[in-house]
């Protein structure tokens, strides 16, 4: 829950900011009064160039769906509401679609659908295509069909959005229903074009801030477990009080498990473990340390609850049953797996490697008395 909210709440704050500082925009500098028109272009140059150095071709279509509304502000009021539909539902679509990187064939094929509908509204706009049909009273009422149908799938691709968002708590998902709702407050209530160019600034720093956040979570977070990895593992090191306790905690015949049921499934067992370490490690905190083994560090004030968090860990992981595929059965079946833990304690400021290696050397000790079992290093002795 509080991870979904997190990544709504910066969006969120960028927005709110742009609609504060659209209302005292005309209170600028005359320098800057005379640059603001230019500020959307130079923004979206810069979060194109982040997209293209962390590879995300996503970004790149989005920050061009962004510049639709700046291409073409002069249009009258259905055509305006025509482009602002082709946007949202594209930013909606982009949110379901994979990754495929910054330019390859994907990309230009995404690329040629958003420019294909965008011709379309134009076409439409200019009277190259006529949808009278469309044209009539919506159930003799003063709104057309055309407007409804518009409006209808205005508000699909936002729930799209949304919904995808809330089940994945995907920061892309989030990024993009604010900008669908920066897109809305543009076209309905801005009345100005200075105004126009502060909020779709903010859009522009808004992915700006996104791409920075994922070259941080690629940098920190591993991949697959969605647990936190070795670097911020080190970066926590460094920075731990006197007290703390390391616990390495390691899955039991995993190699067995990989040669039994395939890699594959051998993942899919540490995803597992990884969700239990990060539901019941607590108040530690879990890491993915490389290939079946993991970490949980205590701080000093946690230092008595270390033996129920870990005998916690042990018994859930232990009596959760994963899902496999059977290759030689060739059926389904359900599997679980054991951990073996080893825990040091640091009680008087010794070296995070040292209790690292007592840590790793009381797993070993749980090995050799048969696994599915915790034990504690003898007392530490810094040489």
């Amino acid at each position: 829950m509080l991870d979904r909210l997190g990544s709504l709440f910066v969006p969120c704050i960028i927005l709110l900011a742009s609609v504060y500082a659209s209302l005292y925009v005309g209170l600028l500098p005359p320098l800057w009064f005379s640059l603001l028109p230019f500020l959307p272009f130079i923004l979206a140059g810069v979060a194109i160039l982040l997209a293209w150095h962390f590879n995300k071709g996503r970004v790149l279509i989005l920050i061009l769906l962004l510049l639709i509304p700046k291409l073409y502000g002069d249009s009258d009021q259905s055509a305006s509401l025509a482009y602002l539909v082709v946007s949202c539902f594209c930013i909606a679509l982009l949110g379901v679609v994979k990754e495929r990187g910054f330019f390859n064939r994907f990309v230009v094929n995404r690329i040629l659908f958003v420019f294909m509908l965008i011709c379309w509204c134009y076409a439409i706009e200019l009277g190259w295509v006529s949808l009278a049909f469309l044209d009539h009273a919506f159930f003799s009422t003063s709104v057309s069909w055309s407007k409804v149908l518009l409006w209808s799938v205005l508000f699909f691709s936002m729930s799209v959005t949304v919904v995808g968002w809330w089940f994945s708590g995907d920061s892309f998902r989030a990024s993009g229903f604010i900008s669908i709702v920066s897109l809305l407050v543009i076209s309905r209530f801005v009345s100005s074009d200075i105004q126009f160019d502060a909020l779709l600034s903010a859009q522009f720093v808004l992915w700006v801030w996104f791409l920075l956040m994922e070259s941080h979570r690629m940098a920190y977070l591993d991949d697959m477990t969605k647990l936190p990895g070795r670097r911020a593992l080190n970066e926590l090191l460094l920075e731990l009080p006197k007290h703390y306790a390391i616990a390495m905690v390691d899955v039991d015949h995993f190699k067995k498990f990989n040669d039994s049921y395939g890699h594959d499934m051998g993942d899919k067992v540490l995803k597992s473990v990884a969700a239990q370490l990060k539901l019941f490690a607590n108040p530690g905190r879990a890491f993915r340390y490389g290939g079946e083994e993991f970490t949980i560090v205590f701080r000093g004030k946690h230092l008595d609850e270390v033996d129920d968090a870990l005998e916690l860990v042990r018994a859930n992981i232990e009596s959760n049953y994963i899902e496999v595929f059977d290759a030689k059965k060739n059926q389904t079946v359900e599997v679980n797996v054991t951990v073996s833990i080893g825990v040091a304690f640091a009680l008087s400021g010794e070296p995070a490697e040292w209790v690292l290696k007592c840590s790793d050397e009381a797993l070993y000790q749980s090995k050799k008395k048969g696994r599915n079992r915790i034990s504690k290093s003898s007392a530490l002795k810094n040489d």
